[in-house]
């Protein structure tokens, strides 16, 4: 059995959980909550059950990401930036033509700034 210390005023795990009570109050045996489906629309929230005397977790929607955080995961990696780049550099398309400035502003275009 799993053990972890609950933090009443901020409703979160303090310490834990491990395989036995820590020392201070407050110790309660840690519970697994169901199985992680979604990760990047779902997160998981620790609660402690007052009822059984157990923490545990649920799955709670996930706010929607900021559109920094989607371009973030859309830009091609670095690696391939500069190579598009260097191509432009050499190609004389280092302007609104060239292959880095339209990969990227497709981008900036699909999550445009609030």
């Amino acid at each position: 059995m799993w053990y972890a210390q609950w933090d009443s005023v901020n409703q979160e795990i303090i310490t834990g959980p491990q395989g036995m009570p820590g020392d201070g109050d407050n110790w309660y045996p840690y519970v697994d909550g169901p199985e992680l489906t979604d990760p990047v629309n779902q997160i998981e929230e620790h609660y402690l059950d007052s009822d059984q005397l157990v923490i545990s977790w649920r799955l709670v929607d996930a706010p929607a990401p900021l559109y920094d955080q989607q371009r973030n995961w859309e830009y091609p990696p670095i690696h391939d930036q500069l190579d598009k780049l260097w191509h432009d550099i050499e190609n004389g398309t280092l302007d609104t033509t060239g292959e880095f400035y339209n990969a990227i502003k497709q981008i900036k275009d699909m999550y445009p700034k609030p």
